[in-house]
């Protein structure tokens, strides 16, 4: 997969960092429309997302998450027109293309898996006849954690507990 939504978000950091003076001398106000447009883009087709919430407060994104939360719009018509701009404008600008490769190379990163099951219970009784938590074979790290903060007074009957990375 060609990591679109990655070269999005650089274009965005680049331009909500405010080093996008720094890229080069010969940005032109089509450069800072396209950023806008990709902005206004992602507010309206994912405002719900950590990324779109973390550049609206001025904050560091994780670009991992950043091409996750962007993967369900990738494949929209507008979404797709633009990325075709931002693919021009990488082939006409190399110091630009340069700096988004190498936040690229930081959405790179292997995924962590996180998956919790039965987490904060309370009661007076616990009964589990089976329970399995599987995580997918893919590279990265993988945190698994079963019955986490589990405040029992009475009896706990657990029966196959089964834990797979």
């Amino acid at each position: 997969m060609e990591p679109i939504a990655a070269v999005v978000i650089g274009i965005l950091t680049i331009i909500s960092s405010g080093s996008l003076a720094k890229v080069g001398e010969n940005m032109t106000d089509g450069t800072g429309n396209l950023a806008k447009s990709l902005w206004a883009m992602l507010k309206r087709k994912a405002p719900n997302t950590q990324t779109v919430k973390l550049l609206e407060s001025g904050q560091d994104i994780d670009y991992q998450q950043a091409v996750i939360d962007l993967e369900p719009i990738a494949s929209d018509p507008d979404v797709v027109k633009l990325l075709d701009e931002v693919r021009s404008l990488l082939a006409s600008n190399q110091e630009l293309a340069a700096k988004v490769e190498a936040l690229l190379v930081q959405a790179r990163i292997e995924p962590k898996i996180v998956q919790v099951m039965a987490s904060d219970i309370e009661g007076v009784n616990l009964r589990a006849k089976s329970m399995k938590q599987t995580a997918p074979s893919v590279s990265g790290s993988v945190e698994q954690s079963m019955l986490k903060n589990v405040k029992v007074t009475g009896d706990i009957d657990l029966g196959d507990l089964t834990q797979e990375a």
